[in-house]
């Protein structure tokens, strides 16, 4: 468990790692101490790091150079409540009394608790009590979202362990461990914008990932993109905003697009022919002999689309427009509007161009290099670039 003690006294502070120990001993969750005596070094640890509990003192120094303690409490607060830790169990033990404190309300709205630090020792049940919360937490390192079933299921021929489908606050979860880093598949209720948005911000917000992900199936665009082509989104928009007047459409889209440097590690692995061949391993499929990864503009709606002219009226939103689906500008939506701001990357493969031509006879090798290709890149990010 990471635990963050911001106390700049160090008897305090011994007798509440010693609380903490004390409580943990017997389970498998040990603690990791991370410490700030100043307000310079709370600040930094609170947004730098992402805690299981943090532990606050309302007065401290303000730099290491300052020996007189101040009321930083307003500071911690605003600091708190909008870094990656907001939804982190939190706890303010202090020698004043309850009824001193002005701005007690200011804790509250945050999500801090606030006890008192007495010689009857009458805190030590209220510290208990968040040891006890943190630990019990459930947590990811990543997630992974599929719109099908058969989507999720083709990750049984990638590179991860797959576990348990749990029910999670109502969603449909199945554990997957990658090289040693934890997550969940999240299915949402049903395909489309509005069930993938719901689920994404709900899913994000409850476990705080560092990378969120998508894998599946889409429909291609003529000229841009091929059969089994793996497309990543580099720009998402849905197709569907806009206004009628007089009879025609005047689209209006909102774009949300990678990061750039996660678009430039994607980049450059699209072209590492190891990658290519641990993709396409074992599945034969003539197309897969030229399957490319595409770095590209992918368009959004809640609709399905089998016909020609409406794949070309689409199109025309952006002419290096590479594919077409149902879900990925909502996850990366909810990533970007998150607090906790994880990575995001959305995967899919191309299993028809979007005309009266539809079929499955390419959704099964589709959905499992898009699964192996999603393994991989998640790996590859926290070997390369998260600590």
């Amino acid at each position: 468990m990471n635990i963050l003690i911001i106390e700049d006294n160090d008897s305090k502070r011994i007798e509440i790692e010693l609380v903490i120990i004390e409580e943990l001993k017997d389970t498998n969750n040990k603690p990791v101490f991370n410490y700030a005596t100043n307000l310079v070094f709370a600040r930094r640890e609170i947004c730098t790091q992402v805690f299981d509990l943090i532990i606050f003192d309302m007065f401290l120094p303000v730099g290491s150079n300052d020996d007189r303690e101040v009321d930083c409490s307003e500071e911690l607060i605003s600091e708190f409540s909008v870094s990656k830790n907001y939804q982190t169990e939190a706890i303010a033990l202090t020698q004043f009394e309850i009824s001193e404190i002005d701005n007690f309300q200011s804790f509250n709205s945050a999500g801090i608790t606030v006890v008192h630090f007495n010689e009857s020792k009458s805190w030590i049940t209220a510290l208990k009590q968040k040891v006890v919360r943190a630990s019990q937490k459930i947590k990811c390192d990543f997630l992974i979202f599929c719109a099908l079933t058969k989507e999720r299921n083709a990750f049984s021929e990638a590179e991860c362990l797959l576990g348990k489908q749990k029910n999670i606050s109502g969603m449909n979860c199945m554990e997957i461990s990658i090289d040693g880093k934890n997550g969940f598949i999240v299915k949402p209720h049903g395909m489309g914008l509005v069930n993938m948005a719901i689920v994404a911000s709900k899913a994000i917000e409850l476990f705080q990932p560092k990378i969120v992900a998508m894998s599946g199936i889409c429909a291609g665009v003529k000229g841009e993109s091929n059969y089994l082509d793996i497309v990543v989104g580099k720009t998402c928009w849905e197709y569907q905003t806009g206004k009628w007047k007089d009879g025609v459409f005047k689209q209006e889209p909102y774009q949300s697009s990678l990061l750039r440097r996660l678009e430039v590690d994607l980049e450059q692995s699209s072209e590492d022919s190891d990658i290519l061949n641990e993709i396409r391993k074992n599945i034969f499929k003539d197309e897969l002999s030229n399957m490319r990864i595409l770095i590209a503009p992918v368009s959004s709606g809640s609709a399905v689309i089998a016909d020609e002219k409406m794949m070309e009226s689409i199109g025309m939103q952006h002419r290096k427009m590479a594919a077409l689906e149902m879900e990925m500008y909502s996850l990366y939506e909810a990533a970007a509007q998150s607090l906790c701001q994880p990575l995001c990357f959305g995967a899919k493969a191309v299993v028809d161009l979007g005309d009266n031509h539809k079929g499955d006879g390419y959704h099964d090798p589709a959905c499992k290099i898009s699964a192996r290709y999603v393994t991989l890149m998640i790996n590859r990010q926290f070997r390369s670039s998260i600590n």
